[in-house]
């Protein structure tokens, strides 16, 4: 869960959209700013000025510079030895030969991930498979997450070879992206927007060069993208189609940010409860706080309350992530947020909660805890919000 929570952050708060993934270690590149301006957090952005929106922009950057700062070795992120490789997003899959996966286990050549995405962080542009020898430097060496260090020290690598899968547009610069001299063509994808390489160094050692030129590659049906790194394993998300078509969030009992216990009751003091699904790293969904907290006050004696859930406050273990609660609790102080942001509870609101990977997601909840009218994606501005709450409200009251 943290590690496809470092890419997402990546995805879509650091402007992101042209970032490294290695293996849950995420790099943001030194000319692109962690704090997404308003104008290109994408639609429904809230745009603030003042104090509002500089907290914002401060609780942002820190939540996502906390998550990406420090160091790493790049040597030690290296794509493990084994006989095959299965990335259903690129619908791909590699057979290794028994001598490539030997050297691989012998450190003699080690294999490194790279992607980006397009503007829209719904593909990528590109994403490729390395297989590089290191020197001894190169081994020890460290660099930080934050900035071009990975980058520069992928690309100080020798390389052997690469496997990749390119748009139109990458097909142009193979040179550049592989670091190779020689391209040969291996076959296009099944919706034609793609077409796959093997590039390779005609100088590199011969044996090795061999050992590349030998995997075996196999196109397989391409998995709709999830936001998740191109070589991430797709995530089951029928428990969440099957939560989203439910009727009700169940009994629960968590815990807020604010230290206070909350319960199912929270709903029955509304006729109708927005709750918004957050994440501390994304900045859409910091932007819009604000716009919340004015809706909540704007509306909360016509009968609408808003609840926060910061998803990323738990993990896949079920247990309490305390960096991503003091993110929410600086989130919640700097944007002035009067309504509670909770943590998960263990049975994820009946389920609701599960699989949801594209953030801002908000649903509405009656008094007696029943999901009802629409499930709606990504941000939106206060007055977008107002006409939603608005048609939302009169639908739970008519019966009344």
């Amino acid at each position: 869960m943290k590690n496809r929570r470092m890419r997402l952050m990546a995805i879509f708060a650091a402007g992101v959209l042209s970032v490294t993934s290695m293996g849950g270690i995420v790099t943001a590149h030194a000319e692109e700013t962690l704090s997404v301006p308003a104008e290109e957090a994408g639609a429904g952005a809230v745009q603030m000025d003042g104090k509002d929106a500089q907290a914002v922009e401060d609780a942002s950057v820190a939540a996502s510079e906390g998550l990406i700062a420090g160091s790493f070795k790049p040597s030690e992120i290296a794509q493990p030895a084994q006989d095959t490789y299965e990335y259903p997003f690129l619908g791909m899959k590699l057979g290794i030969s028994k001598d490539l996966k030997e050297q691989m286990e012998k450190k003699n050549i080690s294999m490194f991930t790279d992607e980006r995405w397009n503007d829209n962080a719904d593909a990528v542009t590109y994403a490729i498979a390395s297989w590089c020898t290191l020197t001894d430097e190169q081994k020890d060496a460290e660099v930080d997450k934050m900035g071009t260090g990975y980058d520069d020290w992928l690309k100080s690598l020798s390389r052997v070879g690469v496997i990749g899968m390119y748009d139109e547009e990458s097909q142009k610069d193979l040179d550049r992206i592989t670091g190779c001299t020689e391209h040969k063509e291996l076959c296009t994808s099944s919706d034609g927007k793609y077409k796959y390489y093997l590039s390779t160094n005609k100088d590199a050692d011969a044996d090795l060069l061999k050992d590349v030129e030998g995997i075996e590659v196999t196109l397989t049906e391409m998995t709709p993208f999830q936001m998740l790194s191109a070589f991430d394993q797709p995530q089951d998300t029928s428990d969440s189609t099957e939560a989203a078509e439910g009727t009700n969030v169940g009994k629960f009992e968590t815990t807020g940010v604010d230290g206070k216990t909350y319960t199912q009751d929270i709903f029955s003091k509304y006729d109708l409860t927005m709750v918004n699904i957050f994440t501390t790293w994304c900045s859409p969904c910091v932007n819009e706080i604000p716009d919340l907290e004015k809706l909540y006050q704007e509306m909360k004696d016509k009968g609408v309350g808003v609840v926060g859930v910061t998803l990323d406050t738990v993990g896949s273990d079920g247990k309490q992530d305390e960096e991503a609660v003091k993110k929410a609790q600086v989130l919640q102080e700097k944007t002035k947020a009067s309504y509670p942001f909770l943590i998960p509870d263990s049975g994820m609101m009946n389920g609701r909660l599960n699989g949801i990977s594209a953030f801002p997601e908000t649903f509405f909840v009656d008094k007696n805890g029943n999901i009802v009218g629409e499930t709606y994606s990504g941000s939106h501005s206060l007055d977008e919000w107002k006409e939603i709450v608005e048609k939302e409200l009169e639908n739970v009251t008519e019966g009344k």
